[in-house]
């Protein structure tokens, strides 16, 4: 199979059936044209939207009425006479068309509700309609699937050379009780009142849906992608990796994924050996939106940030119903994809550099609050893969991981070889014990709302020396033979209606006896509270100082050490192929406005430190793209270089 194209575009057609003239204003030479002008190498193409509406003339499911030729065919034809493939779109968790002529295929709650989003079941045909606003579907292999296969049969025997299939909206729930659900389950010895069976249901059918439709694909198109989006690419969803053949991360960061979100994924999918890449959108917004435009700067900053990630980059856009490509939209895009296109070559086939692993707890909010401060304090990191510690000097756990006896075996070995440990929270702990030996007993959840922090010395640097507020309490520790770096303090009650003092929190009570909430035992660290879940929800500089002067006392020697002000990135790779080392520093500052992250202005910044710790010895340096050779020294710390000057994005190439 090839590897996946670096350059896409997602391109929506979810059309009303309402709509007359679709396509009539298509035409080969303007359809290629926004290609040319997009540098695109692939762009997704659609079989059939949500509205239950196909674009070609099709004998098993609905052409839209208002469509008079082959949409799809022409599109392909036009894709592959100038050398852009063009997977193929397919609907499947939403089709209006298919929910309201058959609503035995709806998907139902264990309540049996129909499971609809955004949507009123009493509103009144004229009233207004939200967006979003879809009924969902029952894909449990049963009838419905049965039309998606025969759909899938007819587009593969009808067109000769498909580069792959996209399924959207397939993992959206987590269980449907639907009368042919139900009575799958009582064959599979399953009970359907049951929520949890219900669940396992779910997962082995969407399995098998998963399986079957890659079957009829791939028995007469062998080398074609396949993906199923809406959860395929979830990084706590494992078991349903196996059925795509990549990985596509749906992270529109200005809606509803935020700029920090998609490295953390991108690093997990980085370890599965499959391509993978990032998913961001044209619009101002997110899917669905006409007429709206993201600043190109903006795309520019976040094509080099899923290079730099090793993403490959696509960029979502929706078809007018006339078949007109918007000439500026590429415009747009072309500007961020003719500089992805120069630094392609440095993005792909290498290895992540970072010593810091990561091991994801499953609480999104906790993760997130970890990659925040990592990334914010220019740490790279990279995420610990199925217990493998092999790469790493210290290893995260952020707030919430408890491990299975076969993973903890793996975390005592790699602690016995001298690898270093920092767990917060309630990590790392079960049946009221901690899994490793950090000096300290636990005694439990604390009976306080919130509480306080007072640090030591050691954890000290740019963090205020009075008590300042967690706004979730510590887990209570006995220490019984480890140092103790902070201290909590309590509030003098817990607000209530009976107990309160101001206007949200209690001050803290300087006579009673404070609580140990940092330890440090060799090469173990523990902090007591939901640190990163603090930081996710509140933000607090000094929260993100505190973690990050505790992690500074085991992590100390960086492979990559850029020191840049909060909105920075920087990440560094190994091509060992082309004997180099690649580093990545961006900046961009988004901006928060309601709705939306904007990124607007994006600064100069200059002279930028950087120094480089690795074992081979370096020769020569170049700014990429530029092709500007830098000056650099070495010393016992490593190899040091300054970038001149940083716009959006540099790339150093570090030849041995």
């Amino acid at each position: 199979m090839k590897p996946l194209a670096a350059r896409q575009v997602h391109l929506d057609f979810h059309t009303s059936p309402d709509i007359p003239g679709i396509g009539k204003s298509f035409s080969k030479e303007n359809f290629q044209a926004a290609l040319k002008a997009g540098h695109l190498s692939s762009i997704t193409i659609f079989a059939k939207g949500h509205h239950g509406m196909c674009y070609f003339p099709t004998k098993v499911g609905t052409m839209h009425p208002g469509l008079d030729f082959d949409l799809l065919g022409k599109m392909i034809e036009a894709c592959h006479e100038i050398g852009v493939r063009c997977p193929i779109y397919i609907t499947a968790g939403w089709s209006a068309d298919d929910a309201m002529k058959h609503p035995e295929w709806r998907a139902r709650d264990i309540e049996g509700n129909f499971i609809n989003r955004n949507i009123d079941p009493a509103a009144a045909p004229n009233d207004p309609r939200p967006k979003g606003s879809w009924e969902d579907l029952c894909l449990n292999d049963g009838t419905y699937c049965e039309s998606i296969y025969a759909l899938t049969r007819e587009i593969c025997d009808r067109y000769p050379d498909i580069d792959g299939l996209f399924y959207d909206i397939v993992f959206v729930s987590e269980a449907c009780f639907c009368e042919e659900c139900k009575k799958g389950m009582l064959e599979m010895g399953l009970d359907p009142a049951k929520l949890e069976d219900g669940k396992k249901y779910y997962t082995k059918k969407h399995c098998d849906f998963m399986t079957k439709c890659g079957a009829i694909l791939h028995e007469k198109h062998p080398d074609a992608t396949i993906f199923f989006n809406s959860g395929g690419a979830d990084q706590y969803h494992p078991e349903y990796h196996f059925g795509s053949t990549h990985f596509e991360m749906e992270d529109l960061p200005t809606d509803w994924g935020g700029y920090d979100k998609m490295p953390t994924r991108a690093r997990f999918f980085a370890n599965t050996g499959k391509d993978y890449l990032g998913m961001t959108g044209k619009f101002h917004t997110s899917w669905g939106e006409f007429g709206g435009f993201k600043f190109g700067p903006a795309l520019k900053f976040e094509a080099a940030m899923m290079l730099a990630y090793g993403a490959r980059i696509s960029i979502g856009d929706q078809m007018h119903p006339s078949g007109e490509m918007d000439m500026e939209t590429y415009k747009n895009i072309g500007e961020a994809y003719a500089y992805a296109e120069k630094i392609e070559p440095y993005a792909f086939n290498a290895d992540m550099t970072a010593k810091l692993g990561l091991y994801l707890s499953g609480d999104t909010w906790s993760d997130e609050g970890a990659t925040k401060m990592l990334l914010e304090t220019q740490t790279d990191f990279d995420v610990v893969y199925k217990d493998d510690y092999s790469r790493f000097d210290t290893v995260l756990f952020p707030d919430r991981v408890v491990l299975t006896d076969e993973s903890l075996e793996a975390l005592k070995a790699f602690i016995a070889r001298g690898g270093r440990v920092i767990f917060t929270g309630k990590s790392l702990i079960k049946d009221g014990r901690f899994q490793i030996d950090a000096g300290i007993h636990d005694l439990g959840p604390s009976e306080d709302d919130i509480d306080y922090l007072l640090v030591g010395d050691k954890v000290s640097k740019g963090v205020v020396t009075s008590p300042f507020l967690c706004y979730s309490p510590a887990e209570k520790i006995e220490v019984v033979d480890a140092e103790v770096l902070a201290e909590g303090l309590h509030p003098y009650f817990n607000r209530t209606y009976a107990h309160y003092c101001s206007h949200k929190n209690t001050p803290y009570d300087r006579s009673a006896p404070r609580f140990a909430a940092l330890v440090k035992k060799g090469n173990i660290i523990y902090v007591a509270h939901d640190i990163f879940r603090i930081y996710r929800e509140y933000g607090s500089l000094y929260h993100k100082r505190y973690l990050y002067n505790a992690l500074s006392l085991l992590y100390d020697k960086k492979p990559l050490e850029v020191t840049m002000m909060s909105a920075g990135r920087v990440t560094m790779t190994h091509q060992k192929a082309e004997k180099r080392y690649v580093a990545h520093l961006l900046y961009a500052s988004p901006v928060k406005r309601e709705v939306t992250e904007v990124i607007e202005d994006i600064p100069d910044l200059y002279n930028i430190p950087v120094t480089v710790r690795v074992p081979e010895a370096i020769h020569k340096i170049t700014l990429v793209p530029d092709n500007v050779e830098l000056p650099f020294t070495k010393d016992e710390d490593g190899f040091h270089v300054t970038v001149p000057h940083l716009n959006c994005h540099a790339l150093l190439a570090m030849e041995y």
